[in-house]
C-alpha cells in the first residue's frame, strides 16, 4: 500500500514540476516546443495553434468545456430557461461548493478523490505498485484533472465495489445511491446488473435468486436516480427524465456509423479512441457475445475465459462489469453517428475498466505468450493503419502510442527481460506525465475538447 501511495504522488508532483516548467519560455522552446505546438482561440471561435509557453492557470481558464457547467450548479444550481444543463450530475458540484476550493485549486480535490478510489481499489483486490503505475499511465487520466465528475464517481463506484466485495450491503446502497448523483447509472449499471442476471438465470434457472439479486442490485440506481430527478424537478425541469431528454442539444440519436467516416472532436482525443475502439470496443463485443451463447449452450467450447458461476464474487462482478463497459462503449459507438468523442473517457477512465484489468490479468498471462504477441501486434498495426488512414502523423500520435505502450506493459507482464520492462515501464510512465500536462494545458486554452 505504501508503494501504492509513492507511486500515485509521484505522478502528481511529477505532473507539476514538468506543468511549470513548460510554463518558462527557455524550457518549453527547448524541449516540447520543439515537436508541437499548444492551441490558441480564435476571434471567430475556431481554435488554432501556435509555439508558445504553457498557460498560467486561473480561475478564468479553469472554466472551459464542461466545466463551466459544473461550477454553474455549484454556484446556481439549475435553470429552467437554460435546461441543457440538466445533462450534468450534481454530486461533483456539490461537494466542489462544500470543499470552498476555488476553480483554480480544484485540480487539488479532483486528483484526491481520484487517488483515494484508486488506491481503495488497489488495496481491495491486492495489487501491487506495478498496476498501479500502469493505470496512471494511460493517456486519458487528465480528465481526473479537469472540473468534470469523473473523478467523483470514480470514488462512489469505488467504494460501493468495496462494499459488494466485503458483504456490507448497506455501504454497496449509499455510494451506488451517491454515484447515481454523479453519472447516468440507469443507463449504465441498471442495464448491466440486469443482463448479467438473464445470463445467469438462464445457466442456473433460480427464479428467487436471481430476482433477489436483480433487486438488491438496482435498487439503489433507482433511488439514486429518483433523488437526482426530485433534484432537478425542484429547479424546474418539468419532467423525471429531463437529464435523457437534453441529450438532443447535442444530437446524440441511434444510428449505426459509417467506420470510413469516423470522426472525433479533437485529434489528441482520436488517437486515443481509435485504438480503444479496435483494441477494447470491439473484442469486447466479441467476448460478450461468446459468453452469452456459451451461456445458450449455442457454443460448446469450454474455457476458463467462459465459465462464470454467480456464487463466485470475482465472477459475478466481472460479469456486471463487462456489461458496464459494454454499455458505455455502445452509448458513443451507436449514438453519435461516427463520432468518438468521449469514448477513451468514459471506458479507459472508468472504474469498471481499472476494476477489470485488476481482476483478469492473470487470465491473460495464463494464455500462450505467442497467442498474446500475435493477437496484440495485429489490433496494434491494424489501429495504427486506421489511424493513419483518417490523420496525418504528428504529435499527437503520442496519445496511441502511450495506449500501446501501456497495453503490452499489461499483456506481457512475465517477461523474463525484467530489467527491459521496468525501463519501458518508468519511460511510458514519464512520458505520460508529460503527455497528461499537454492535455491539461490544451483544457486551460480552450482547445477543441478531448473530452
Amino acid at each position: 500500500m505504501k508503494k501504492n501511495i509513492v507511486v500515485s504522488l509521484l505522478f502528481f508532483v511529477g505532473f507539476w514540476v514538468v506543468f511549470l516548467a513548460m510554463q518558462n519560455e527557455k524550457v518549453y522552446f527547448n524541449t516540447l516546443g520543439k515537436i508541437s505546438k499548444n492551441y490558441l482561440l480564435l476571434e471567430d471561435g475556431m481554435r488554432g495553434k501556435e509555439t508558445k509557453p504553457y498557460e498560467k492557470i486561473t480561475d478564468e481558464n479553469t472554466l472551459h468545456w464542461d466545466g463551466e457547467h459544473y461550477y454553474h450548479i455549484k454556484e446556481h444550481g439549475y435553470s429552467a430557461d437554460q435546461d441543457w444543463r440538466f445533462a450534468f450530475f450534481p454530486l461533483f458540484s456539490y461537494i466542489w461548493k462544500l470543499s470552498g476550493i476555488s476553480p483554480s485549486n480544484v485540480i487539488f480535490l479532483n486528483f484526491f478523490l481520484f487517488i483515494v478510489g484508486l488506491l481503495l481499489l488497489s488495496h481491495l483486490f491486492k495489487q501491487k505498485w506495478k498496476n498501479v503505475l500502469l493505470v496512471l499511465s494511460l493517456p486519458m487520466v487528465a480528465v481526473f484533472l479537469i472540473p468534470y465528475t469523473e473523478a467523483t464517481f470514480f470514488l462512489m463506484f469505488s467504494i460501493a465495489v468495496w462494499g459488494y466485495w466485503k458483504d456490507k450491503y448497506w455501504l454497496y446502497f449509499i455510494f451506488i445511491v451517491l454515484a447515481s448523483l454523479s453519472r447516468n447509472t440507469i443507463l449504465l449499471i441498471f442495464p448491466a446488473i440486469l443482463c448479467a442476471e438473464i445470463l445467469f438465470f438462464i445457466k442456473e434457472r433460480n427464479v428467487r435468486q436471481s430476482l433477489f439479486r436483480l433487486g438488491a442490485g438496482c435498487l439503489p440506481v433507482l433511488v439514486g436516480t429518483a433523488f437526482m430527478s426530485l433534484i432537478q424537478y425542484g429547479y424546474g425541469s418539468g419532467g423525471v427524465f429531463k437529464f435523457i431528454e437534453v441529450q438532443k442539444y447535442w444530437g446524440y440519436k441511434f444510428s449505426f456509423p459509417d467506420l470510413l467516416h469516423l470522426r472525433d472532436w479533437s485529434d489528441e482525443s482520436f488517437a486515443v479512441n481509435v485504438p480503444t475502439l479496435i483494441m477494447i470496443g470491439f473484442p469486447l463485443i466479441v467476448y460478450i457475445t461468446s459468453i452469452s451463447l456459451k451461456h445458450l449452450t449455442i457454443l460448446k467450447k469450454n474455457t476458463r475465459f467462459m465459465s462464470f458461476s454467480s456464487e463466485n464474487k470475482s465472477d459475478y462482478l466481472n460479469i456486471v462489469l463487462l456489461f458496464c463497459c459494454l454499455s458505455a462503449f455502445l452509448s458513443v459507438f451507436l449514438f453519435r453517428q461516427g463520432s468518438l468523442h468521449g469514448l477513451s473517457r468514459f471506458m479507459l477512465c472508468s472504474p469498471y475498466f481499472v476494476i477489470l484489468l485488476f481482476l483478469n490479468q492473470e487470465k491473460f498471462l495464463s494464455i500462450p505468450s505467442k497467442k498474446r504477441v500475435i493477437f496484440f501486434a495485429a489490433l496494434a498495426i491494424f489501429s495504427f493503419v486506421v489511424l493513419l488512414y483518417f490523420k496525418k502523423f504528428n504529435f499527437y500520435y503520442l496519445g496511441y502510442f502511450l495506449f500501446i505502450s501501456t497495453t503490452a506493459l499489461y499483456l506481457f507482464k512475465d517477461t523474463k527481460r525484467k530489467l527491459a520492462y521496468r525501463i519501458f515501464m518508468i519511460l511510458t510512465f514519464l512520458i505520460n506525465i508529460l503527455w497528461t500536462t499537454y492535455l491539461f494545458n490544451m483544457y486551460l486554452c480552450d482547445g477543441w475538447l478531448y473530452t
